[in-house]
């Protein structure tokens, strides 16, 4: 049985142990707590989660069979904790839900998490820390940089490659071959056609008339 510390007691921590309800049932895993920097120590870190808040982050040490799992959906954070923790000396679970398909041949990095009923696909990587939310696909070949955060209902074409700490909201869609930059953020529903720099911040989609019938 492996023995889990989420890191982070907010909304996504719950939402990650719910998610992870079926494998804690079957004995694969056991929550020992919450490491947080908000909340009380010793006390249960939300009602109805049985699961006592062991310390914060900056103090925390882990004991020798801890496995830590990453509940924090700011990819800058995300990815600066990881590797602060890893520092220390801490080790990191990745969970990837029951449901969720994973080609043989990707390549999964350290604390990765996948939500239900997504998509890695063939000879795509994942680098450490990465999140990718419920119904999401990363096509083949795709490459996705350490701690960014891939929101609901997201289409990584073929070849796409996202660097570090990227945000990609909800809906959004990357066509083939695109590069996105460190840092940047892709608003919800936006249609990603071309390259995005480094800390850029693009939105919308880039809908024209390619047609227009006579009435």
């Amino acid at each position: 049985m492996k023995q889990i510390v989420v890191v982070g007691g907010g909304g996504m921590a719950r939402e990650v142990i719910a998610l992870m309800n079926p494998v804690i049932q079957s004995g694969q895993v056991r929550i020992r707590g919450v490491i947080d920097d908000t909340l009380p120590l010793g006390e249960d870190f939300f009602p109805g989660y049985p699961y006592p808040v062991l310390g914060n982050i900056a103090t925390f040490k882990p004991q020798e069979s801890d496995l830590l799992l990453l509940a924090i959906g700011d990819p800058a954070a995300r990815l600066k904790l990881g590797r602060e923790l890893s520092t220390r000396g801490c080790r990191f679970f990745s969970f990837i839900h029951p449901t969720a398909i994973v080609a043989p041949d990707a390549k999964l990095g350290a604390g990765v998490v996948i939500y239900p009923y997504s998509l890695v696909s063939a000879n795509t990587r994942l680098g450490d820390f990465v999140l990718i939310n419920v119904h999401s696909g990363a096509g083949h070949d795709v490459v996705i940089g350490d701690g960014s955060v891939i929101c609901a209902h997201v289409d990584l074409t073929g070849f796409v490659q996202v660097g570090e700490a990227v945000l990609i909201g909800s809906h959004a869609s990357v066509l083939p071959k695109v590069r996105i930059g460190d840092c940047a953020k892709i608003g919800a529903g936006s249609i990603v056609v071309r390259s995005v720099r480094a800390h850029a911040t693009v939105f919308a989609q880039p809908a024209r008339t390619l047609k227009q019938a006579e009435e």
